[in-house]
């Protein structure tokens, strides 16, 4: 994929969400409202605003598809837990008959509680941590994959990669944030590693750090210690941005930074932030097939209404 494409992918993905739920809009002769909870503002405040491009499409690709009416009922969460939960708890007393959201997984596990408490269907568009679609909520459905999913298959594809370029690289430092997401994703790394045989390198240190730091520099020290061939990151957008700018300002040079499946590096404001330190940058990315009929419509509708982007 070129740069384009993945800065439409976040919109593309929330906007697949807002059509999941076809079966309530046939039961409904009255306007479908879905509350969409997004970080709008906060520290993912950019990766929430790509999703709400997303969720803005919906009204207009349901009516086209299905000739339904749907009203988006929108909430800003901040980036924050507690919030998110507040938020989806006024949208239902607001009428919404569906939520989705929150991007973050800990944003979206305080969802899927007002969900179950309220019974109403919440959809997530994307949240990968397992367990908030693992203790047997009955109204809450995902539409993304779970962390293991993506450490699984991103691990494959970085070993796909490394064979493709005839690149041997035999260990690795893995860097990762604290959140929800972060730490399932490094226990997805902990138990699929041992198991790839096939993959050329080791994890020789792991380091953790909280995605709202606005100062990485004894995280960076320390990677850079480790004297690792290439840096596995799981991250969000601004610590990656920070993150890479502190490799600059260290001097730390690895052969690239590879994500095993994350938001961040594939982010417009990533590359127009860093410029040319954004290259070597590689992200594997769970999203839609751009071969189904949704998928082109979808693109139809957001290169229209977002032309620049």
């Amino acid at each position: 994929m070129n740069r384009r494409t993945f800065s439409r992918n976040i919109a593309l993905a929330s906007a697949a969400a807002a059509l999941s739920p076809f079966s309530i809009v046939r039961a409904q002769a009255q306007k479908l409202r879905v509350g969409v909870v997004l970080p709008k503002s906060g520290v993912q405040g950019f990766i929430g605003q790509s999703c709400q491009k997303g969720a803005d499409l919906a009204p207009g690709v349901i009516k086209e598809m299905l000739g339904v009416d749907v009203e988006i009922l929108s909430a800003d969460n901040e980036s924050n837990v507690d919030i998110s939960r507040t938020r989806a708890e006024r949208l239902v007393q607001e009428g919404a008959h569906v939520l989705v959201g929150a991007f973050d997984s800990g944003q979206t596990a305080s969802m899927a509680q007002v969900a179950e408490q309220r019974g109403i269907p919440h959809i997530i568009n994307i949240a990968a941590a397992p367990q908030i679609t693992e203790q047997g909520y009955k109204f809450v459905f995902r539409n993304f994959q779970t962390a293991p999913d993506i450490v699984r298959e991103g691990l494959a594809l970085i070993g796909d990669l490394f064979q493709a370029t005839n690149t041997v690289p035999r260990t690795a430092v893995f860097m990762h944030v604290n959140d929800t997401f972060g730490q399932a994703m490094a226990k997805g790394i902990g138990a699929f590693m041992p198991r790839l045989t096939q993959l050329p390198f080791k994890v020789v240190d792991t380091i953790s750090y909280d995605p709202a730091a606005k100062d990485l520099t004894v995280e960076v020290a320390k990677a850079k210690a480790a004297n690792a061939d290439f840096l596995m990151l799981v991250c969000r957008l601004n610590d990656a941005i920070i993150l890479r700018r502190e490799m600059v300002k260290q001097r730390w040079n690895p052969m690239g930074i590879i994500s095993p499946g994350s938001p961040g590096m594939y982010e417009e404001q990533y590359y127009k932030t860093l410029g040319k330190l954004s290259e070597y940058s590689i992200s594997n990315v769970p999203w839609y097939n751009p071969n189904a009929k949704m998928t082109k419509i979808v693109e139809k509708a957001f290169l229209k209404q977002n032309p620049k982007d």
